[in-house]
């Protein structure tokens, strides 16, 4: 199965936001412990940008040491298991997207957000040969 596709109708160039750098962060840790709904193989540097709606420059740019390009997705747990940890990154999330100061562009980013998050998880649950019914999920 493909990958995400990326729907983005604006990327985010501003300044890094508190709370974006928080979310970011977070979102690198969980990936690289293999903690989050994904494919095995996908790059952080194709997840990041897409998810934060950033250009990879920005993201190089602000991380410059990560090598983002050189670390993959493997599945240790494949979700976050720990019921805190979850509240923790779904808190982050909405920080981030509430912080965005554009009602217009808050939504979009809101939109896309959810949007990305099921189709890795429609992806994951494919790779496992498990039906996934996209309008239940929703």
């Amino acid at each position: 199965m493909k990958a995400a596709k990326s729907y983005t109708t604006q990327i985010i160039n501003s300044r890094w936001s508190q709370e974006e750098i928080l979310f970011r962060d977070t979102l690198i840790q969980f990936f690289l412990q293999g903690d989050l709904p994904l494919s095995n193989g996908l790059k952080l540097n194709d997840f990041l940008p897409v998810m934060l709606k950033s250009k990879q420059s920005r993201l190089a740019k602000k991380m410059k040491n990560a090598k983002l390009s050189t670390k993959f997705f493997y599945t240790k747990d494949g979700c976050v298991s720990n019921t805190e940890l979850a509240k923790n990154l779904s808190r982050l999330e909405r920080d981030f997207i509430n912080a965005i100061p554009d009602l217009v562009e808050r939504s979009e980013v809101s939109f896309h957000m959810r949007r990305e998050w099921r189709e890795h998880f429609a992806n994951r649950c494919h790779s496992l040969n498990i039906v996934f019914d996209g309008e239940e999920f929703i």
